[in-house]
């Protein structure tokens, strides 16, 4: 059964819709037995997500899609940032990753939040990574025909940072006779897969869960874009964001031209990814720090404590 690894819900504000609670059941109704939860830049759903799905029987899958640079300080132009998703694998990778989402979040530039690889290597325990797409640091180094040599040098760096095992690339099942963006991007997948000896899972990185569903995904569009429905410029989306079912994914992928035994492997990393999986979060319980007072401040309070007044 296929396992959606990348996804946006309603808390992607105004760029997805469809509350976690919603594509856990639409999940479920297509006998799914995980799905992810990858928002841009923070993990504000995370919790219910986590909680709706434990209800439903659906092993959550909790990610972020963070904004993604070589080094935080040489970049000052938010559209040069290109996205990695990170997935925690247990606990601890889900404290990591909170400790990214966080960092990203104050080092944003106008509104676009950034980690780095200096963050991502001190963080990296228990993390997956998946990289590609058109809005992916790599896939814009494609798209911009930035040389090969450079790619393969940065895939390997992340390699060597989270481990081999724990970095993936991932396939497009989109429509490439209307994308031409996800033809080039998704044959150089294959090319840089064999370069770097790196595995490829595959998505179709849906915004809205279902086929109904595209029109008021588009109007959150052009809200966000300051646009009406009946503007020529505002965004209108060829392809289909909704989410598919396996037979939807390898038909799309057949289309392309890709062959039965490619598509199947692909679908089955999706899959031990899912199966490996292993979060468990601590909830019901108090949080505070033990903080020690120096010893000063403790004598202060001896000697003055009988001076203190505490209103009614």
């Amino acid at each position: 059964m296929f396992i959606h690894l990348h996804w946006h819900s309603t808390f992607s504000f105004l760029e997805a819709i469809g509350k976690p609670k919603h594509i856990i059941a639409k999940a479920k109704s297509l006998g799914m037995n995980a799905i992810a939860i990858t928002d841009y830049n923070w993990m504000y759903g995370s919790v219910n997500f986590y909680l709706w799905a434990g209800d439903e029987g659906i092993k959550p899958i909790i990610w972020s899609e963070l904004g993604f640079v070589l080094d935080i300080n040489s970049v000052t132009n938010p559209k040069t940032i290109g996205n990695i998703v990170l997935i925690a694998k247990n606990d601890i990778g889900y404290h990591s990753l909170m400790e990214l989402v966080s960092f990203a979040n104050q080092q944003w530039v106008k509104f676009k939040p950034k980690i780095d690889t200096s963050i991502l290597k001190e963080k990296s325990e228990w993390i997956i990574a998946i990289i590609w797409w058109d809005e992916s640091r790599l896939g814009r180094m494609v798209l911009n025909w930035e040389p090969e040599d450079k790619i393969i040098e940065i895939i390997k760096m992340i390699k060597d940072i989270l481990w081999n095992d724990n970095v993936f690339l991932e396939m497009t099942a989109q429509d490439e006779s209307i994308m031409s963006n996800v033809k080039k991007i998704n044959s150089q997948i294959l090319f840089f897969s064999k370069k770097t000896n790196t595995e490829c899972v595959i998505s179709n990185n849906y915004f809205y869960p279902n086929k109904d569903e595209k029109e008021a995904w588009e109007m959150a569009l052009a809200i966000k874009d300051g646009y009406k429905m009946y503007d020529e410029v505002r965004r209108k989306p060829k392809w289909a964001y909704h989410i598919m079912d396996e037979e939807e994914i390898v038909e799309i992928m057949t289309w392309n031209g890709y062959d039965e035994k490619q598509i199947s492997d692909w679908i089955g990393n999706n899959n031990k990814i899912a199966e490996s999986i292993d979060v468990k979060i601590q909830l019901w319980q108090y949080l505070f720090p033990n903080y020690e007072n120096p010893e000063d401040v403790k004598e202060l309070y001896e000697k003055h404590k009988d001076e203190l007044v505490v209103e009614e």
